[in-house]
C-alpha cells in the first residue's frame, strides 16, 4: 500500500471517528509517536474494517465517504486533524527510513504485552 493510499485510509478513518470508550482513536494516533511500527502491524487493517463497517451500517458508497472530507474546511475539524496526520506522515517516514529501526527495550515489550493481551 502506497503513503498516500494510507493517509486517505487515515482521513476517511478520522472523518468517521465515533468515540467507543475504551477505545481512543486520537490516542491512537498520538502513540504513533513512540510506537510507530504500530501503523503497518495493525492500524491499517484496523482502519480498513472500521471503514468497511461503518460505510455498510449507514448504507454508503465509496463517493459518500469522499463527500465527507469537505468536512476538512471546517476550522475546528481542521485543527483536529492537521497534527494527528502529520503524525502518521512521521510514522510513515520512520517504517520506511533505511537508517531508523525499532529497538526493542524491556518498557517497550512490556507495552506491547500490554496492547497484544
Amino acid at each position: 500500500m502506497q503513503d498516500s493510499d494510507i493517509v486517505t485510509l487515515f482521513t476517511y478513518r478520522f472523518l468517521i471517528d465515533e468515540p467507543q470508550p475504551p477505545h481512543n482513536f486520537t490516542q491512537d494516533i498520538k502513540d504513533l509517536q513512540q510506537f510507530p511500527e504500530r501503523l503497518s502491524l495493525s492500524y491499517i487493517d484496523e482502519w480498513k474494517s472500521d471503514i468497511k463497517r461503518y460505510m455498510s451500517k449507514n448504507n454508503l458508497t465509496i463517493d459518500d465517504l469522499e463527500a465527507l472530507s469537505t468536512q476538512l474546511t471546517e476550522p475546528d475539524t481542521a485543527q483536529q486533524y492537521a497534527p494527528l496526520k502529520d503524525i502518521v506522515v512521521r510514522a510513515l517516514q520512520i517504517n520506511s527510513s533505511d537508517t531508523v529501526s525499532i529497538i526493542e527495550t524491556p518498557f517497550k515489550r512490556y507495552i506491547d504485552k500490554l496492547v497484544n493481551s
